[in-house]
């Protein structure tokens, strides 16, 4: 594509960078200041704080999955303790050869943890489990683990395993090299697991900037609109999975040399809870605020702890988080964000005019011509065909042994009665419903068992009945999402997407939230995502729902300019909208063709009236 959008670039660039460099900078000041505290605190405060960081480290792999996937895994823990045994067996075996522990648990502890989570999350994500399922499996998987740790001995090497007894005399905290290299003082090592901690934060935050990290934020919103994009969401939420349990494996392996001691309470309920707590004293979703939570809840049952409440340490912590639950549902960081967030709106509100003037959607066909006319879109006609489409559900059958084929030239439209299984054999083409027998073909191809995602990316563009939006992204953001989609490539979508925000005359909206778009201005942006993807294919249903007058002969002018270069299917109810599409209509009943022709010939079928309408003696006649 090489429409121009040089007034947009700038803005489009900032769209799925990496960390920015006011990030590094906000990272290093933190760290020198805890640097500091970590050379100047008590020895044994230090040797507590360490502890503290490092379940800091474990609450961050929950909130890369909980936080930014919205999967709430407990099986944190198990990836920690395995990572734990694992780095803790490969220290006792091999530190001899070099002095420096750490060199061996925090690789091998790592990577156990990652590939044990990539296991789980293959079950979980490909088994297409549901939320509550993934939570009731993994905490499952960390209660197995305890209970095999109990009875399980055995000696690897020089190591020894000893069940409910636990493995001791693992190797310390040791930097140097060779066998001078002595054990770190508590201050040192609280030194070392900041450094590191701070280290896999940086990292998280550049992963949560990137692409992959704004698919993710996507996927959470809406998995079945990121993956009508294109996006193959389980293998996404996969690869992230594996990610956040090498690091719960490193913190693990990280604990393990400062306990010198590892016993299977590692795997424990209690353990396995106090981590999504972390999380949320600190703030789901900040990634800091894992830390915030383990040190603040660290810091204060260590306070309690001292006797400064009678022994009452457990009832104090209790009403604080309920207190907190209650009062501070984001968190403390993410109570601070909202007051500062309200502080800001109020103080631009006093310092910015008001616009009275009402935005409104206004199509450029000019430019929605050169966008077509760029877009790599196959040089020969594409072909959508199902033959012999059945779906049922129970003793319901919305589409029954439908055969159709839609071609680019002319708008197809698929009209019909509410109930006719009109959207039904749209989510059918789609892939959101598998068939029970037919076949579904694309040109040559085969697509009847085909994936959405895979669709789409053969050139197949859908959008549902409702509009779905990325709500907490900005309008420029949900375009850009979708082009990037094609290539994976960020020049290449700042231009689709900049090039799609003004063929859609929402430039001056296109830092608003989705969330505070007008239902039909929701539906304009969900058609504006689809035409990033440049689809040979198009389907809507219903796209003209919630809009204006206005908005629906635009609408119309828009449909009839793409069927030029795409084929496109309308899923429509409304037969006056349907005169104006210019289309070929065939129309279902109870899941059947009923009808096939002119939109004009039709409305004048008394049969196709009378089932349209519902008139009583007509319709029990038929």
């Amino acid at each position: 594509m090489t429409i121009s959008t040089q007034p947009d670039q700038q803005a489009n660039s900032r769209i799925g960078k990496a960390i920015a460099w006011s990030d590094l900078i906000s990272i290093a000041a933190a760290v020198f200041v805890l640097l500091i505290i970590s050379l100047i605190v008590d020895p044994y405060l230090a040797y507590v704080a360490t502890s503290w960081v490092i379940f800091g480290i474990v609450g961050l792999s929950l909130d890369l999955v909980w936080g930014r996937a919205g999967v709430l895994s407990l099986s944190q823990t198990a990836f920690y303790g395995l990572g734990g045994y694992a780095g803790s067996i490969a220290a006792i075996n091999f530190s001899y050869l070099t002095g420096n522990t750490l060199i061996w648990s925090l690789p091998v502890g790592m990577l156990v943890g990652g590939v044990v989570a990539a296991f789980i999350s293959w079950i979980i994500f490909y088994g297409r489990m549901g939320v509550l399922q993934t939570t009731i499996l993994t905490y499952t998987f960390t209660l197995v683990l305890w209970t095999a740790t109990v009875s399980f001995s055995t000696k690897v090497g020089k190591a020894v395993v000893g069940g409910d007894n636990g493995m001791s005399n693992i190797p310390p905290m040791i930097l140097g090299l060779g066998d001078a290299a002595k054990q770190l003082e508590p201050n040192a090592m609280l030194v070392t697991v900041v450094l590191i901690a701070a280290i896999l934060y940086a990292l998280c935050k550049a992963l949560a900037k990137s692409p992959f990290g704004l698919i993710i934020d996507c996927i959470r919103l809406d998995p079945v609109k990121a993956e009508l994009l294109g996006y193959d969401i389980r293998r996404y939420q996969l690869i992230l999975f594996t990610i956040a349990g090498g690091i719960a494996g490193l913190a693990g392996s990280l604990f393990a040399a400062w306990s010198n001691y590892l016993n299977p309470s590692i795997f424990n309920v209690q353990e396995a809870l106090s981590i999504p707590i972390y999380v949320l004293v600190g703030g789901r979703g900040t990634l800091v605020g894992a830390f915030v939570g383990a040190l603040a809840v660290g810091g204060l049952s260590f306070w309690l702890g001292g006797g400064v409440i009678g022994g009452q340490t457990t009832l104090v912590m209790g009403v604080c988080l309920i207190l907190l639950v209650l009062f501070m549902k984001s968190g403390l960081l993410g109570g601070l964000a909202q007051l500062f967030a309200l502080f800001r709106s109020k103080r631009e509100a006093k310092q910015a005019p008001i616009d009275q003037t009402e935005q409104r959607v206004k199509i450029d066909f000019d430019l929605l011509d050169k966008i077509r006319l760029h877009a790599n879109t196959n040089s020969q006609s594409v072909e959508l065909s199902s033959v012999d489409a059945l779906k049922s559900f129970g003793g319901v059958t919305p589409v029954n042994r439908v055969t159709q084929s839609f071609k680019k030239g002319k708008v197809r439209c698929v009209i019909g009665p509410n109930g006719a299984g009109k959207s039904s054999y749209l989510k059918a083409l789609a892939g959101t419903y598998k068939l029970d027998a037919g076949q579904i073909k694309f040109g040559q191809r085969d697509i009847t068992h085909a994936d959405p995602f895979d669709r789409v990316r053969q050139g197949l563009g859908i959008k549902m009945q409702k509009a779905q939006v990325f709500d907490d992204l900005d309008v420029r953001t949900n375009l850009w999402i979708a082009a990037y989609s094609r290539d994976r490539n960020r020049e290449e979508a700042d231009r689709v997407s900049g090039g799609m925000l003004k063929m859609l005359g929402m430039v001056a909206q296109g830092s608003k939230p989705a969330s505070q778009l007008s239902h039909g201005e929701q539906q304009w942006l969900d058609i504006g995502m689809v035409l990033c993807l440049s689809p040979d294919v198009m389907l809507f249903d219903e796209p003209a729902a919630g809009m204006t007058k206005d908005e629906r002969r635009q609408l119309s002018q828009l449909i009839k300019t793409l069927s030029k270069s795409a084929a496109v299917v309308v899923v429509e109810h409304d037969m006056d909208f349907v005169r104006t599409l210019d289309a070929d209509v065939t129309v279902l009943h109870q899941g059947e063709v009923f009808a096939q022709g002119d939109i004009e010939v039709l409305r004048k079928d008394e049969r196709i009236l009378d089932i349209y309408l519902g008139r009583r003696k007509h319709v029990q006649a038929h």
